[in-house]
């Protein structure tokens, strides 16, 4: 591993550097306190970091790997996969993860986790998105969605909304595959998510693991009030402790 940028942030040590090309970052904890647990934060490395920082003064390693785009493309997660690996033998540390997925990254939280179990401990999710006709498309009712977003899926998947109507590589798709491999999760949500509502979204997850009898394994925080931002759990302590 080459670091190209070793400094202090927040208190902890943050070293950047390269994997096939794109901007690398690993956060660690104090070496005495290390546990050997790793942390990967799929998108929105600098948003609402509270979480991942408290994992990393409890000896979390946090890493976390650029995207060339933020819509779960196959290509983004076979990096993500590959990445993780890469960090597990050169951080020493161990190569099933709990993400930390915001939004976007809650997506790609939830297709990483259906493509590459193996490489999965937990999730937590964050007003995921879970159904792209809802967000980025649109087609339901999240008035905050904006055209850009729409713009920007469509690069990254080269799908109109016409095909997409037929495509059945949604996040929620793949909740079968997290029923079956009874993927522990932590989702929270803002009752008031103008952008990316849960009753088009995240209730999809809710209801599966309700019905396959795992609800032990998803801890639904219902934040009252809450817009898509900001993102974060009720309380950190007790999210923390709902993973360990």
């Amino acid at each position: 591993m080459d670091i190209t940028a070793k400094y202090n942030c927040d208190g902890y040590t943050q070293i950047e550097f390269e994997f096939k090309g794109k901007k690398a970052i690993a956060l660690l904890p104090e070496p005495k306190k290390k546990n050997g647990k790793t942390i990967f934060k799929p998108e929105y490395f600098g948003a609402f970091p509270a979480l991942q920082l408290e994992f990393v003064r409890r000896g979390y390693t946090m890493i976390f790997v650029s995207n060339r785009n933020r819509w779960g493309t196959e290509r983004e997660l076979a990096d993500q996969y590959e990445f993780i690996n890469y960090c597990a033998k050169e951080l020493d540390i161990s190569s099933k993860v709990i993400t930390i997925g915001m939004s976007c990254g809650g997506m790609m939280s939830v297709l990483l986790a259906a493509k590459y179990p193996d490489c999965i401990e937990a999730l937590y999710i964050d007003a995921p998105v879970m159904n792209f006709l809802s967000c980025p498309a649109n087609l339901g009712n999240a008035p905050d969605v904006l055209d850009s977003m729409w713009t920007e899926f469509e690069d990254a998947w080269g799908m109109t909304k016409r095909e997409l109507l037929l495509f059945r590589g949604h996040p929620v798709d793949m909740i079968p595959v997290l029923v079956e491999n009874k993927v522990k999760i932590y989702m929270a949500y803002g009752d008031s998510d103008k952008t990316v509502p849960y009753e088009e979204n995240g209730i999809a997850l809710e209801r599966a693991y309700r019905d396959a009898g795992l609800s032990e394994l998803l801890y639904i925080d219902k934040k009252i009030g809450v817009d898509h931002h900001p993102h974060g759990p009720s309380d950190i302590d007790f999210a923390i402790k709902y993973f360990e």
